[in-house]
């Protein structure tokens, strides 16, 4: 008989596939490690890490194929004044982890988005390992936008916020109060 033994996450196909072998039979094994492992190598009557590898027969034989899993990197950087905080902080994750980054700007900054392996301005936001993954969190400067009005009139603001990233276009619209006109901008 030929006994296959799979450690970890991967599968062995045996070549020819038989219930049982004679003497002398030449058997081809070839491992296939799953997403995020990697074949390591044959123990038992099949020693070494080739692969695709054989096995002659010369009486019950027992294989076992070892499969390890792969370890990734995940770095994060930041443009801007802020950091980033990786929940869970590890070294090394594996394929499948879940990483949540949350981003936090310094005083008179603001989070603006990620970029990299993960997109977008959701903060927090869940990281799905797949390989060595690069992220950098993109931080701006904040501004206030202060205007006052001479007269009578008033003027409305797009996007209307208190706070402002740097680079963020503002339009404003003058409109006089009956009796009044727009002189021009001042400031």
């Amino acid at each position: 008989t030929l006994t296959v033994v799979e450690v970890g996450d991967g599968a062995v196909a045996v070549d020819p596939d038989q219930t049982t072998y004679v003497y002398g039979d030449v058997v081809t094994l070839t491992a296939t490690a799953d997403l995020g492992w990697t074949f390591a190598e044959w123990t038992g009557d099949l020693t070494g890490s080739t692969n695709p590898d054989t096995v002659t027969i010369t009486g019950d034989t027992v294989v076992t194929a070892m499969f390890e899993q792969d370890e990734y990197t995940l770095d994060v950087f930041t443009e801007g004044q802020g950091t980033v905080t990786v929940d869970p902080d590890q070294a090394t994750y594996h394929y499948g982890d879940v990483v949540t980054l949350t981003a936090e700007a310094e005083t008179g900054w603001a989070f603006v988005e990620w970029s990299g392996d993960l997109t977008g301005a959701a903060n927090p936001d869940a990281l799905n390992i797949t390989g060595n993954t690069v992220v950098t969190a993109t931080f701006k400067e904040e501004y206030t936008l202060t205007v006052n009005t001479v007269g009578d009139g008033s003027v409305a603001v797009d996007p209307d916020q208190t706070v402002f990233v740097s680079g963020t276009v503002v339009t404003l619209t003058a409109t006089a109060d009956p009796g009044w006109t727009f002189a021009g901008w001042t400031g």
